[in-house]
């Protein structure tokens, strides 16, 4: 590869190191990760208004989880895709488009944030 070929690398997504940013997290006993979201004072008082107790908590799915601990800081969003499709039997671009999707959500919630890789 060339160093022309590298520069262009930079801007390719799948390239990215996430790291997760939401430590607040657990595995339930089905293997699937669950978020535990902080619950904002206005969201309280709009349940008191209503008599019900707000959401506050996420709990992903098989895939998702499987993401989800795949982050580990060092793993590219293509790493943790081609791990994903070995286990889906998926083909790779497919896995890829539905990661990256993935990140890019988790990514807006501020749940996790990208890496900077040195040397690439």
């Amino acid at each position: 590869m060339t160093e022309h070929d590298r520069s262009k690398d930079k801007y390719n997504f799948v390239l990215y190191v996430p790291e997760i940013r939401h430590q607040a997290f657990t595995v339930n006993d089905a293997g699937h990760v669950v978020l535990d979201i902080a619950i904002s004072p206005v969201k309280r008082l709009m349940g008191k208004l209503v008599n019900r107790e707000p959401v506050s908590d996420i709990e992903l799915d098989e895939l998702s989880s499987s993401a989800w601990l795949g982050i580990d800081g060092e793993r590219s969003i293509l790493e943790i895709a081609r791990i994903q499709s070995g286990k889906t039997g998926d083909d790779i671009d497919d896995s890829a488009q539905r990661i990256a999707k993935f990140m890019r959500y988790l990514a807006k919630r501020g749940w996790i944030r990208f890496k900077e890789v040195k040397g690439a």
